[in-house]
Order: structure tokens, then sequence, then C-alpha cells
């Protein structure tokens, strides 16, 4: 006959097995592919690319040349059509040729537009991989909440048969025995939790990734060791490959092109024409050829040129404002990093002897040297010990990946099928 205890552990196994089925038909990857699957098929990244596509428009609509004009004209036909000796029939092609190197700004200034455009895309998957980051390590958390409630379970069903065997003996009161039973209830519930959190976790992580596959992160060890940075080699490596700034040094130099064109449109164009014409009632053929300008007497495109110098003066604010961000940004990340890295340190310090506690308090509680609540506070003592460890181990990870991939913009991975300049950590101190 199956003993209570046995029977307990067979529902858990079940809940475990049907609670984890889903998780099992998902295709592990590493973060690299998991990456990859990012920059490809995230639907922000995949919305956010076609602001490419508009400046692409925008720069050919710079490279075409105006359309020619046609016209044709009848004059001097009496009511019934027929010619008379002040007939005339005009038939005028025009050119319109843009003068001052109008058409060479424009089409540099759409240019330089592109590529802001290019870059400002990239800065949008800079900033959207902080969450993709954040879900991976989130991720990472529930895997080694689980991976240490599952062993913490097995290890309390070792307890709670030593339990068993001293109730049965006379050893243990019933009412010690209850309340073992019941914080192993907790210890079910919990894992419960942690693999509905970590299966939550996992839709999320699959949103991110977009397309129609179902893939969870390659289980793997996190580390315990992390390096040192520096912040002259972190704001300068930011300085070097942050986009947003990257993208405003592209626009300002747009700028400087439109400024060009918009002092070019003082510049009269010319417009070229050629006309054949037929006379009188014999329609006796004739040609001409015309020029034609405005006259800059009054309008010089005066408050144009006052809106780009105006905008050029602006950009030049918003590029020292970025920069300024930039440092700020790379420096709280490096306070976020050292401030993790400290509470780690300190739990880091504690975890072998926290796990001599436990090790020890059911050594103790065998031999009848410890009562049931001194076990039982114990336990719960090193249970939320490693829980706050293997947080501040994952926060750790996530904000080193922040500072030295979001925040200095060295991202990882390949973006548009370009290869990142971020393949190596910057201002690693050795």
């Amino acid at each position: 006959m199956i003993t209570r205890l046995r029977f307990s552990r067979f529902i858990v196994g079940l809940m475990v097995l049907f609670c984890s089925s889903v998780v099992a038909t998902a295709q592990e990857i590493t973060l690299e592919q998991a990456l990859d699957l990012f920059y490809t098929n995230n639907y922000d990244i995949l919305i956010n690319r076609y602001e490419i596509e508009k400046a692409y428009g925008d720069l050919a609509a710079a490279k075409i040349i105006p359309n020619p004009n046609i016209s044709v004209g009848y004059t001097g036909y009496t009511t019934g059509y027929a010619r008379t000796d002040n007939t005339v029939n005009v038939y005028r092609l025009e050119q319109l040729i843009e003068l001052g190197g109008k058409r060479g700004y424009r089409i540099q200034a759409a240019t330089q537009g592109l590529e802001a455009s290019r870059l400002s895309h990239k800065d949008t998957i800079r900033n959207l991989l902080i969450g993709f980051y954040t879900n991976y390590y989130n991720l990472v958390l529930d895997e080694l909440n689980i991976d240490f409630a599952t062993e913490e379970l097995k290890r309390f069903d070792r307890v709670l048969e030593i339990g068993e065997k001293r109730y049965n003996a006379g050893f243990l009161t019933l009412i010690d025995y209850t309340k073992l039973k019941l914080a192993r209830i907790d210890l079910e519930n919990n894992l419960t939790t942690l693999s509905t959190q970590y299966r939550n976790d996992l839709e999320v992580f699959n949103l991110l990734l977009g397309g129609t596959g179902n893939y969870k992160p390659a289980k793997s060890q996190a580390k315990e060791e992390f390096p040192a940075y520096k912040e002259e080699s972190l704001l300068e490596a930011a300085y070097g490959n942050r986009f947003d700034l990257l993208a405003l040094q592209k626009q300002m130099e747009a700028i400087g092109f439109t400024q060009k064109l918009a002092r070019a449109q003082r510049i009269p164009d010319l417009s070229v024409g050629v006309e054949y014409e037929s006379l009188a009632t014999k329609l006796e053929p004739g040609r001409g050829a015309g020029l034609s300008m405005s006259i800059p007497l009054f309008y010089r495109n005066q408050g144009e040129i006052i809106k780009r110098d105006a905008e050029y003066s602006q950009i030049k604010v918003q590029i020292e404002k970025i920069r300024r961000q930039i440092q700020t940004e790379v420096r709280q990340a490096m306070n976020n990093y050292a401030s993790s890295l400290s509470i780690f340190g300190a739990y880091q310090k504690r975890k072998a002897e926290m796990q001599g506690l436990w090790e020890k308090s059911e050594q103790a509680f065998s031999l009848g040297g410890i009562t049931v609540l001194d076990l039982l506070d114990t336990r719960k003592t090193y249970r939320d010990f490693m829980t706050k460890y293997n947080q501040a181990l994952t926060q750790s990870a996530l904000n080193e990946e922040l500072m030295v991939r979001i925040y200095t913009g060295q991202i990882a991975g390949k973006i548009a099928g370009q290869e990142s300049t971020g393949q190596t950590k910057p201002g690693v101190t050795q």
C-alpha cells in the first residue's frame, strides 16, 4: 500500500511533469541564436525598419529631374473651325533647368538623411534590447530558482522520511510531524509558482523573438565572476558607437546641405523652351525658342534660410545634450553594476556557510538534536538566502550586459545583415 508521503510525491511528480510538458516542446537556442532571431523577426524592429524605406523614397525623389512641360495652342479659328489669316497653331516644349547646384544639394541632404534613418533604426534596436536582455535574464533567474526549489523538495523529502520514522517510533509528536508535512506543501506550491512564472516569461521571450517558432534559452552555467571596467574606456566606446549620437551627427550633415539648398534657392531657375508654329490659312511652319526665369527682386527665400539656420543651431544643442546624456547613462550603469556586485559579493561570501548550516540542521534533526521549529526556521532562512543570492547573481549579469552592450552601443550579434562592432566587451580592466 502506498504511504501518504509517497502518494504526495507521486502527485507532485505529475504536476511538475504536466507543467513542464509545454516547455519541453520548445526548441533550445543560445543567446547568440536568440539575438539573430530578435533582429530578424521582432515586430517592433520590422515596423521601424520601414522608416528606412521612407528615407530611401526621399532620396529617390531627390535624384529625379523635373518633368518637361508641353503646351498646345490654337487661335484664329472661326466657329466652323475654318482657318483665317490670323490662325496660329503653337506646340511648345519647356524644360526647367535648376541652377546653383540645387539638385546636388538636395541629393546630398537626402543621402545623409537616409544614413541618419539607418542609424536611428539601429538605435531603436538598441533600446528594444533592454527589454530583451531583461526578459532573458529573468528566464535565467527562473531556471535557477526552479532548480533550487526542485532540489530543496528532494532534500526535504529525506527529512520528512526521517520525521516519519521518528514519529512511528514515538520520538516525534503528531503536531510536529504535521508541521513537517505542511511545510512540504509550501515547497510544492513554491515550485508550482516558479514554474508558472517561467512559462509566462517564456511567452514574452517568444513574443520578442517574433515569428511562429517556440523557443527557450539553452540552459547554461551562470558565471559567478565579474570583471571590473574603466569609465574612460566605456565612454570612449559610447561616443564612437552610440547610434543616437551618430544619427544626430548625420542629421546635422543633412541639415548643412539643406542650408546650402535654401541659399541656392535665391538663384532663379532657367526655363528653356522650343516651339513649332503653323500660321494662316495655309498653316505655314515656323519655329522658335525661348528662355524664362523669375526676377529675384522681392522674394529671395529669406524665410526658409532663417528656418534652416535655426534647425542647424538646434541640432548642435541636441548633439551636446546627447553626449551629456550618454555620459550620465554610462555612469549610472556603472553605479548599478557596482551596486549589484557589492550585493552579490555579500551573499557569495556566505553561500558556503549557509549551505553548511542547512546540512548540519538536517543531521542534527535526524539525531534529535534540534526541534522541528528550529529545522523549519533554518530551512526558511536558507531558502530566502538562496532566492536573494540567485537574484543578485542574475541582476549583476544583467547590469553588466546593459552597461557594456546597451549604454555604450556595443551591440552583440548581427543587425540587418551587418556585423556589429561590439564583438568584445570594452573597458575591461586587465
